[in-house]
C-alpha cells in the first residue's frame, strides 16, 4: 500500500467495505424474492405493504417495544377486508398475518438503523 497518497484515498478502500453495501445487498435480495413469490403472495404482500405504509409514522403502534395484540389484528382485518376476503379463509389469514409480522419487523429494523446512523452514541 502506497502511504504517500492516503489523503486521496477513500477510507473504505483503507478500512474495508461499506456498511451500507450489505444493506443495499439486503435490499436486493429482499426484492428478488419478493419478485420470486406465487401471484396471491404478491398481491397479498401488496396489500400488507398499503396498510404499513398507513401507519408509519411517529408514535405508531407499529413501533412500539411491545406491540399491541389486538392493534395487530386491526392492521390484519384492514389488509384483509382489501384482499376481498379470500378463500379458504384461516389458511389466507394465516399467511396474511405472517407477511404483516415480516413486514413490521422489516420497517422496525430499517428505522431503527437509520435512527442509530442520525443519531449516533
Amino acid at each position: 500500500m502506497d502511504y504517500r497518497n492516503l489523503h486521496q484515498m477513500n477510507l473504505y478502500d483503507v478500512f474495508g467495505d461499506s456498511p451500507w453495501t450489505q444493506e443495499d445487498l439486503f435490499l436486493k435480495d429482499r426484492a428478488y424474492m419478493k419478485k420470486i413469490c406465487p401471484k396471491q403472495n404478491r398481491e397479498m404482500l401488496r396489500w400488507v405493504e398499503d396498510v404499513c405504509d398507513e401507519e408509519e409514522y411517529d408514535g405508531s403502534c407499529m413501533y412500539d417495544e411491545y406491540p399491541d395484540a389486538t392493534a395487530m389484528e386491526r392492521m390484519a382485518d384492514k389488509a384483509y377486508d382489501r384482499a376481498g376476503r379470500p378463500e379458504p379463509e384461516d389458511w389466507s389469514r394465516a399467511l396474511l398475518m405472517s407477511l404483516l409480522y415480516d413486514e413490521i419487523c422489516y420497517r422496525r429494523n430499517r428505522r431503527r438503523e437509520f435512527k442509530q446512523r442520525l443519531y449516533p452514541r
